[in-house]
């Protein structure tokens, strides 16, 4: 009868508790007599508050900045892209996708000559620095990656393979330092041999050489114009 008692009053007083509480653990008392000896000598850290924008502006910074092993890697791929003479670069948007699938889409590329890359925005944009392809900084948003190729042809298995994957999609192309839109490379995708292909390339970059000439020649043209009618209004004055 009185082992029942007690033993019901101890059941009482234990307090089950969640496993996922650890319990807490003091300091070794060896770490707390060394802090407390040498506390007269450590200086005391004070709290600087800053403020919000100054914050944000110190991470704007930090994120522009490049380390050593960044600027190393974007040196060894430009290094890579010129010894491997690229003429097709198209950049893409690149969404998630299982590993697996993955490896399997690069290497069916690499069988058709296609180069799958992925190294992040940062780094590509500091490959391209002082280059013609740095006019497509402006594409380098969220998560790409980028297509190389070495021949013309290129173009046709670009958008024919893309075509196949739902997880990136390409955004624009440069060729041979000139810049192509998407719909001008469907159009070019959809000429059947190879030679009509590097035609309609040819006339593409010769076009677009062409205009910037004309626009440029009407700058001219007109400027001569512009600065007699100034003189003009400026004697009337």
């Amino acid at each position: 009868m009185l082992k029942s008692v007690v033993s019901s009053k101890v059941v009482s007083q234990v307090r089950s508790v969640s496993s996922k509480y650890p319990r807490p653990t003091p300091r070794h008392y060896k770490r707390r007599l060394f802090e407390a000896a040498v506390a007269p000598e450590v200086p005391r850290l004070t709290q600087v508050c800053f403020p919000p924008g100054l914050v944000n502006k110190e991470n704007i910074e930090a994120s522009k900045s490049y380390s050593d092993v960044e600027i190393a890697l974007s040196k060894l791929v430009k290094q890579w892209m010129v010894a491997e003479e690229f003429r097709v670069l198209a950049v893409c948007q690149f969404l998630p996708v299982p590993g697996r699938t993955l490896w399997l889409a690069k290497n069916q590329l690499r069988t058709k000559g296609i180069e799958f890359r992925t190294y992040g925005n940062k780094i590509l944009k500091q490959v391209f620095t002082k280059t013609p392809i740095s006019a497509l900084d402006v594409t380098f948003i969220g998560t790409n990656a980028i297509l190389l190729a070495k021949d013309h042809s290129a173009i046709k298995t670009i958008v024919q393979e893309t075509d196949k994957l739902n997880w990136i999609v390409p955004l624009v192309m440069m060729v041979d330092d000139r810049i192509v839109s998407m719909d001008e490379a469907k159009k070019l995708a959809e000429l059947h041999s190879l030679e009509d292909l590097r035609a309609h390339t040819v006339q593409i970059l010769t076009q677009q050489t062409a205009q910037i000439t004309q626009t440029l020649e009407n700058a001219t043209r007109a400027l001569p114009s512009a600065l007699d009618f100034l003189a003009s209004d400026q004697r009337a004055k």
